[in-house]
């Protein structure tokens, strides 16, 4: 195994890689950094991401056991309709709602589970809006631990019920804005000396890099030219950039893709950050959005990002809540039945196209992040396709529809 370390994103400070607290004291990010990656190979004979890439992970082999089958999603090239709705000729989805419990953050919950192992540690916590929860809940339950999932009032029963049926304790916690929530979880399981996870833990963030093998993978070594996805707590959009800094650092590509911000514009403290002439990030104000899975209003670790942007020309945009509610049926009509969040990256993509940020013809990829049998409170809309008929009303609705 690679000797390995936690640093401090922005300033390149080094702490020990059992360190529990998730940020420096400084309120830096963390993320694990691994030696001798210019040695790593591909061990491209064997089956699972995980397996082909294990040079890149900073844990011991023979973790498998604990695996629910995360990862090796598809990579789908969009429909015409998609396509031009974007104004993207070449645009692809990598469909992580094929992910076990149906989103990305399975991949980080693996990672975080064999944290735990190494760690001698017996419980799994986290907050969370819903999706990481209900991954985390369910990776214990896989290995025998107990999960404790805080969530704030507004996450919808959908994602609470899963958790708690794993056989996880869940907290829903009044607190005026979830970022003050998680701040306040955070101190207090340092606190406790419990390791609290969140969606910018380094430790998470190193299952994400792992959809950044894939897509090398899918596209035969070829990158894209943009990758596009819904951000919040900023680790899945950094994991995924590790992932290419990492393979660049092995020597297996030369250049890297740049990556897309999305946010709701009724929650976007980053894209706001991004462009605005300070870049600092400033507390949004709290406003209800049919995206709540991204809705931290004052993410920690959100300046790492805004200086991502500028160094390496990343883009960022915004989706008004009608955009989103519009692309959440567009994409259904495309076959691919998301949550609001994820949908948020068709109408960012489109004004990003449409004022020739991204060329037509770039290669360009959505992460879609979240299933949406997570969220349903958009499909009552649906309810005027559904009819009730009778048997001698069959052949009718069958000749009408032919």
């Amino acid at each position: 195994m690679l000797g390995r370390r936690l640093i401090s994103t922005i300033s390149h400070q080094p702490y020990p890689f059992s360190r529990i607290e998730e940020y420096a004291e400084n309120g830096e990010a963390l993320e694990v950094q691994l030696d001798g990656l210019d040695r790593a190979r591909i061990d491209e004979l064997k089956t699972g991401v995980l397996n082909r890439f294990s040079a890149f992970i900073p844990f011991e082999k023979g973790k498998a056991s604990c695996s629910l089958g995360e990862g090796d999603t598809p990579l789908l090239e969009a429909d015409p309709s998609l396509k031009k709705d974007t104004g993207i000729e070449n645009l692809w989805i990598k469909d992580e709602t094929r992910n076990p419990t149906g989103s990305f953050k399975d991949r980080g919950s693996l990672l975080c589970l064999w944290m735990a192992e190494e760690m001698g540690e017996s419980v799994l916590a986290t907050v969370s809006t819903g999706n990481m929860g209900h991954s985390t809940a369910a990776y214990a339950a896989r290995s025998g631990k107990r999960a404790i999932v805080f969530v704030p009032e507004f996450a919808p029963m959908e994602k609470i019920m899963p958790m708690a049926f794993y056989g996880g304790r869940v907290y829903r916690v009044q607190a005026p804005s979830y970022a003050e929530m998680k701040d306040r979880a955070l101190q207090t399981a340092s606190q406790c000396g419990i390791r609290l996870v969140t969606g910018n833990g380094p430790i998470r963030c190193e299952g994400y890099k792992f959809l950044s093998f894939e897509l090398y993978e899918q596209f035969q070594g070829q990158i894209p030219d943009y990758i596009a996805l819904p951000v919040s707590a900023c680790g899945h959009v950094r994991g995924i950039f590790k992932g290419f800094r990492e393979l660049m650092e092995a020597g297996f590509i030369s250049r890297l893709p740049k990556m897309v911000v999305v946010q709701a514009a009724q929650n976007a403290p980053i894209v706001q950050a991004i462009k605005s002439e300070s870049g600092e990030i400033l507390p949004f104000p709290v406003k209800p959005t049919v995206a709540e899975a991204i809705t931290s209003t004052n993410p920690p670790g959100g300046s790492e990002i805004v200086e991502k942007t500028k160094t390496y020309h990343w883009l960022a945009e915004t989706a008004t809540e009608a955009e989103i509610i519009d692309a959440h049926r567009k994409l259904a009509r495309g076959g691919f039945f998301v949550e609001p969040s994820s949908a948020t990256v068709l109408p960012a993509l489109r004004k990003l196209s449409a004022n020739g940020q991204i060329p037509r013809d770039a290669r360009v990829v959505i992460v879609l992040t979240g299933s949406g049998m997570k969220d349903l409170s958009l499909l009552s809309q649906s309810a005027r396709d559904i009819h009730t008929i009778g048997l001698e009303e069959l052949e009718k609705v069958l000749t009408k529809n032919e």
